[in-house]
This record gives C-alpha cells, sequence and structure tokens, in this order.
C-alpha cells in the first residue's frame, strides 16, 4: 500500500522552486547493467544537453559523476539500472537531491518504433535542438506526482512562446500520467507542418524546393485538375492541429507556409517507456524516503529509521574530526623534524649562530610555560633584559624585548 512517510524533520518536500536553482539544463546519462540500446536511445532522446558519447568504466561510481557535474554545468542526472527481476529509471537533482525511482514496466527502442512505421521520419538536424517537454494529467494534489512533473520539466531548457524561433521546435517529449494504471507514458516525436486545405499536389508542389516533373502532362493546368483534396486521414485532423504560422517553422516548406492555414503532425521516433513511481528520496540517490509505492511504516518505524540515521550521522562526523585531529599532529610533528633538521643543518655551518639560537629557543620556550600566571608571581625588582643578556650572552632583540622588564622595558618576564 502506498504511504507518505516523513523520516523526521529534516526529510520535507522541496519546493518547486528548489528543483530549478541553476540556469542551465543539462543531463548525464549512467547506466548500471545492461539494457541494450536503450542508454543510447534515451541519451539521443535527451541531445544536445547531454554527453551521446560519455566514457565510464564499470568502476566509476555516482560520486565520480557528482565531482564533475558541478564544472560541467550538469543540473539532473538520469540513471538506467538493470537487475535479474526489474529495470529502473532514476531522476536525480544535482547536488542534493531529490532523487525519483520508477520501475521500467515496458520500453521499445527507435529501431522498433521505425521498423513499426511504413515511412519513417527522421530529419537530420532534429537533434541540433533541444526538445520541447509535455505533460498531461500530473496532479498537484499527489506530491510524487508533482515532484515528478518538476523533475520532468527540469530537465528541459524553457521557452518562451513570445521570443521562441519555431524553426528550433523540431522534437516534443510526452509524459502522460494514466490514473487507472498509475503508469507514466514516455514518448518522443518529430513535429512537422504541412498546408491545410488545398489540393494535394499543390501541396506537394508547396512543400518541395524544386518543380515537379512535368514531362508527362499536356498542360500545366493537369498539375492541379489531375488530383483532389488530401487524403480521407487529413480530413480527419482535429480542428486544433490546424494553425496559421506568424513565422518560418522547420522543414523545407517552413518559409512557404507563413500566414496559410497549416496541419502541425506529430511523427513517433522513440524510444517509449511505461514507468512506475516506486520511490522518492530527499537527497541523491540516499536520504530520507518521501515516499513508497510499496511500503508504508508506522511513526515509530519511521522515527526508529532516523534515530539511527542520525546516530550514523553523529559517528561519522566524530571520526571525521578524529582524522583531522590526527592530520594536524602528523603536520605539526613533520614541520618540528624538519625544524630539528634545518638545526642541524645550520650547526654544521655556524656552531656558534647555531648555539645562540637554540639560547633563544629555550628562552622563549620558557616564556611561553611561565605563563601570566608565573608572571604575577615573578620579582618586581628583577631585570628581565639583564637576565636575558646573561643566559643567551647577547642584547634581545626589539621583538624579544616585549613583555621583558628593565632597560626601557615594561611588563613581566614569561
Amino acid at each position: 500500500m502506498a504511504g507518505l512517510t516523513t523520516h523526521g524533520t529534516s526529510a520535507t518536500w522541496p519546493t518547486t522552486s528548489g528543483l530549478d536553482i541553476y540556469g542551465f539544463h543539462r543531463v548525464i546519462i549512467h547506466f548500471q547493467g545492461n539494457l541494450g540500446d536503450l542508454e543510447s536511445d534515451v541519451r539521443r532522446m535527451m541531445l544536445p544537453n547531454t554527453a551521446a558519447a560519455l566514457r565510464e568504466s564499470k568502476r566509476n561510481t555516482l560520486k565520480d559523476f557528482l565531482s564533475v557535474a558541478g564544472p560541467l554545468g550538469v543540473s539532473h542526472f538520469l540513471i538506467l539500472t538493470a537487475t535479474d527481476k526489474a529495470s529502473y529509471l532514476r531522476a536525480a537533482k544535482t547536488p542534493r537531491g531529490p532523487t525519483l525511482t520508477m520501475r521500467i514496466k515496458g520500453y521499445s527502442l527507435m529501431s522498433d518504433v521505425a521498423a513499426s512505421q511504413q515511412r519513417p521520419r527522421m530529419p537530420p538536424n532534429a537533434f541540433k535542438t533541444a526538445p520541447l517537454v509535455v505533460l498531461n494529467n500530473f496532479s498537484p494534489a499527489q506530491k510524487e506526482l508533482a515532484l515528478a512533473a518538476n523533475l520532468f520539466q527540469g530537465m528541459f531548457p524553457s521557452i518562451n512562446v513570445h521570443t521562441v524561433n519555431l524553426a528550433t521546435c523540431q522534437r516534443l517529449v510526452l509524459f502522460s500520467y494514466d490514473s487507472e494504471s498509475g503508469l507514466i507514458s514516455m514518448r518522443h516525436y518529430t513535429i512537422s507542418t504541412a498546408p491545410s486545405g488545398v489540393k494535394k499536389s499543390l501541396k506537394a508542389l508547396i512543400t518541395r524546393q524544386a518543380l515537379p516533373d512535368l514531362g508527362a502532362l499536356q498542360d500545366v493546368s493537369e498539375l492541379v485538375t489531375k488530383s483532389g483534396y488530401g487524403s480521407e486521414s487529413e480530413g480527419e485532423d482535429a480542428e486544433t492541429s490546424r494553425v496559421v504560422l506568424e513565422a518560418p517553422a522547420a522543414g523545407r516548406a517552413g518559409r512557404a507556409l507563413v500566414g496559410r492555414q497549416s496541419r502541425v503532425r506529430l511523427h513517433e521516433v522513440g524510444p517509449r517507456l511505461e514507468l512506475e513511481i516506486v520511490k522518492v528520496e530527499a537527497g541523491l540517490c540516499d536520504g530520507a524516503v518521501l515516499y513508497h509505492a510499496h511500503v508504508s511504516r508506522s511513526k515509530a518505524e519511521v522515527s526508529a529509521q532516523q534515530a539511527a540515521k542520525d546516530e550514523a550521522a553523529r559517528l561519522k562526523a566524530l571520526r571525521r574530526q578524529q582524522q583531522e585531529a590526527n592530520v594536524r599532529k602528523k603536520e605539526a610533528e613533520q614541520r618540528r623534524k624538519a625544524e630539528l633538521q634545518e638545526q642541524q643543518r645550520q650547526a654544521k655551518l655556524d656552531p656558534e649562530a647555531a648555539a645562540v639560537e637554540k639560547r633563544k629557543q629555550w628562552w622563549r620556550k620558557e616564556q611561553q610555560q611561565a605563563g601570566p600566571s608565573a608572571a604575577a608571581a615573578a620579582d618586581e625588582d628583577d631585570d628581565d633584559i639583564a637576565y636575558y643578556k646573561q643566559e643567551v650572552g647577547e642584547e634581545p632583540a626589539e621583538d624579544d624585548k616585549i613583555g621583558l622588564r628593565g632597560s626601557g622595558g615594561s611588563g613581566f618576564r614569561g
């Protein structure tokens, strides 16, 4: 039974604004397991805002990708995982989550979709611009659906309908939620435009860049009169699919259709995915479980799990502090050894100067060990500078006179 669980006060659902804090939309697609060509198809669908030929090895972990996400401007991760029982797709927001885990109930590759079509359409320049994203039936009342919609939308660049260049709108990715089955259907289409309300022969003349072959015609009028209007499928198009283009669209006939009534059609290119939301995590592939489709915990279980995580985090922080203290101690020991070696080297070069420096260091050490309490108990009539001269064998430097008493100095010894 599905249930919403909040593991402690830190496990809060992220806000909509928190999912798009950067101005870029770049995705790293990583796979674990063997899913055939699905990985390459998903990468091709996300072009140009992903690495189509990402070099990775089996030893790469999520931390490796996260370490390069910032410098490369990566905003999201898509992780494909294949196990013996099922396949999963995880969508995560970098660098701190949340993470949406979905089970892949079924999929079809680009090659499968093309094989089922009589005339597959794949424009060569369609993948040079990012696709549009359309979300259908994602209810904001269900938090897991609202978060999924925000993640899907954040993976694609936003557009301004008033300034967008229609020639760049060549592809579309559709995410549609079915409330009866509880599945999210993902479809990938290319967009085409064609003239509407004209004869089939004229439509071919408008959409072609070169003139048609007129050798078999007796008169040029036969080009218009020999064919009737469009096909039956064209008459079945909905009125909402017929628009008047205000600017040139993509395709060979884009400029010729400006100001004309045109039909907008979608041609599926794949891949297809049927997804089921399984889990929502607060962090990047870890952290508190905000939603689980098959597991529901009581408040006591949630509190116990959160307490265990807090204790593990406390122990981890304590170990880190101990490691940092050990590192500082080791560095101090290395500096002390280096100073000792330098003193030994200087003693070989100038024994007399080394002896004076050694007595100076002894004097500074005496001052540090004595502290303010020893200075307060010192004899008021004691002359520190004379004592320094007697012990060291020379007049103290100006820096060494600070805190000394006698011969113009002031303060206490120590």
